[in-house]
């Protein structure tokens, strides 16, 4: 019990001190879903019923791509991302387009949710629910706290390259990797969700409906 109160007062510490930058990150990202929710409203018909139609044989088994090479598709992305970000995060000049990641992220889901919803009925509804909720569940704070810790990480590394603040670099990029290594752990617990529990679930929805 005192391990876990100690564990859990760091956490939350760790995140007082870094509220300014948990602020950044969930704006992008409530920006990015706004965004992608307004584009969703604008999509021409015809884009509307190719959507509506691909989402459809999805459900009812017709699928581009054999199961195990989705999950491995899946799989592969998740890691490309964390890696992405935490090279990104130690050469400094890369934390933009992590930032614009969370937004394209942000954007991605507010399209998906919009599009549902604004075309699918109750059937949407579920989707969301079923679809996309339970990995982004896990992916969602993961990213939030990779980019953190990454940012971080960079403005460490510049402080200690630009000025004479004792830092200590090897203090920095040990906190840093073991954050990645906790994402990656995640990000993987994720794809294993969207790439056997979501398709379970489309294929009882594509008997149901």
């Amino acid at each position: 019990m005192i391990l876990i109160a100690k564990v859990r007062y760091e956490v939350k510490r760790y995140f007082q001190e870094r509220l300014f930058l948990v602020a950044l990150v969930a704006i992008l990202f409530i920006t990015g879903i706004v965004f992608g929710f307004l584009a969703a409203k604008i999509l021409d018909k015809p884009a509307q019923n190719d959507l509506i139609s691909f989402i459809d044989q999805g459900l009812h088994g017709e699928t581009v791509l054999p199961n195990h090479l989705y999950i491995r598709q899946i799989m592969v992305s998740q890691i490309q991302t964390v890696f992405f970000l935490f090279f990104m995060g130690i050469s400094v000049i890369g934390i933009p387009l992590a930032l614009l990641l969370i937004f394209t992220r942000g954007f991605v889901i507010g399209f998906s949710v919009g599009f549902l919803l604004q075309n699918m009925g109750f059937k949407g509804v579920v989707l969301v629910i079923t679809g996309i909720l339970p990995q982004n569940l896990l992916i969602i704070p993961a990213l939030f706290l990779m980019l953190i810790a990454i940012i971080d990480c960079a403005a460490a590394l510049t402080k200690i390259r630009f000025t004479k603040y004792p830092i200590s670099l090897g203090t920095e990029l040990i906190r840093c990797s073991l954050i990645t290594l906790l994402v990656l752990v995640v990000m993987i617990l994720a794809g294993l969700i969207q790439g056997y529990l979501s398709p379970l679930i489309a294929s009882w929805l594509g008997s149901v409906f």
